[in-house]
């Protein structure tokens, strides 16, 4: 969930922009008299959803560090090394549908209408994205140096980017049985 709430930041900005320009300013309030116009909520929410990123992007440097995944044999190292790579980042298509689309379909009849449409389609996407075998990017994460990428075999795999393009170790994250996610990072 927090990777969704992550990735779809692109789109709540867009949707804050254009709800604030369809229904003339409706965000221009006066808390505690300090008036909040559009910009101070973009900033908080810049804030915020940048507060997540980084606990994410924390959260995964644990994972790794503590290696609290299941390791990966040393003989398979190789499945998750940059040759076997089949995707990074997800795809152009994906980004548009997920980011892009909720934002351009604005009702036009009002504001609380407009706010129920865009949340209906977060959580019909969020269950798009669950079901799907398909990567969705993550633009924050890129930014703050994680990748997420695709293996031949069908595996999801994390890269923590440093400097250095040896892999250290691969973990397993999640359910032995059933997961398909990986973390690893490269040397710094």
């Amino acid at each position: 969930m927090l990777y969704f709430v992550t990735a779809m930041s692109p789109a709540y900005f867009l949707f804050l922009l254009q709800i604030n320009e369809k229904f003339k300013n409706p965000f221009d309030l006066k808390i505690f008299n300090i008036n909040f116009n559009i910009y101070i909520w973009c900033s908080i929410l810049f804030i915020s959803l940048l507060l997540l990123a980084l606990f994410l992007k924390w959260l995964l440097k644990i994972q790794f560090t503590r290696e609290l995944g299941a390791p990966v044999l040393s003989s398979k190292l190789s499945d998750f090394s940059n040759h076997n790579i089949e995707e990074t980042n997800g795809s152009v298509v994906s980004f548009l549908l997920g980011n892009i689309i909720p934002v351009v379909l604005i009702m036009e009849n009002g504001i609380k209408e407009a706010i129920v449409v865009f949340l209906l389609l977060q959580i019909i996407i969020y269950l798009l994205i669950v079901k799907s075998s398909e990567i969705f990017p993550n633009i924050v994460l890129i930014i703050l140096g994680v990748d997420i990428c695709k293996t031949k075999d069908g595996n999801y795999l994390l890269i923590i980017k440093g400097q250095d393009e040896n892999m250290l170790n691969v973990y397993q994250i999640g359910d032995v049985s059933k997961s398909k996610l990986y973390i690893t990072a490269y040397r710094k």
